[in-house]
């Protein structure tokens, strides 16, 4: 019981990573592809077409996300890694610690390059994109906190 609970840990702690990458792409704050949210391509196009971006500004965007995208594979791979070495390890044993630290390192990593190519892309839009995608995560930011009450 201890073991899968280990495991579940770290497997929330990678859906917490992926779904802090996108959540201000407008997709959900958890799952992946395989759990019907669309790959980080696909939410890409999203944000371009709901804040009209030209050309120039979705070439910008598609190369700021091809330029992460090794960073976000290796954060991936390793959290896959430790999910799989959490696997084979008793609850008791000391390595499962070094593996929650792990983890916390890579949550780390993954929130700076998430900030950093969310920075690059806001210098890609207008003042009035900018304040589209204020407008828009204020209204998710509504819904959420909707969704808490009703619980």
């Amino acid at each position: 019981m201890k073991r899968s609970k280990a495991t579940l840990l770290v497997f929330l702690s990678s859906m917490l990573l992926v779904g802090a990458a996108l959540a201000d792409l407008g997709g959900p704050p958890i799952g992946g592809p395989g759990f019907d949210m669309p790959y980080p391509g696909m939410m890409a196009e999203r944000m371009a077409d709901y804040l009209d971006l030209d050309d120039t500004q979705r070439d910008a965007v598609q190369n700021i996300m091809r330029a992460a995208q090794p960073e976000m594979d290796a954060l991936r791979e390793q959290l896959r890694e430790n999910r799989e070495a959490l696997e084979s390890l008793a609850a008791d044993d000391p390595e499962v610690q070094n593996i929650a630290i792990s983890n916390g390192e890579l949550a780390t990593e993954g929130t700076l390059l998430f900030v950093r190519v969310r920075g690059e892309i806001d210098a890609v839009l207008t003042d009035e994109q900018r304040v589209k995608l204020a407008e828009f995560k204020a209204q998710k930011q509504d819904r959420r906190e909707h969704r808490k009450g009703r619980r």
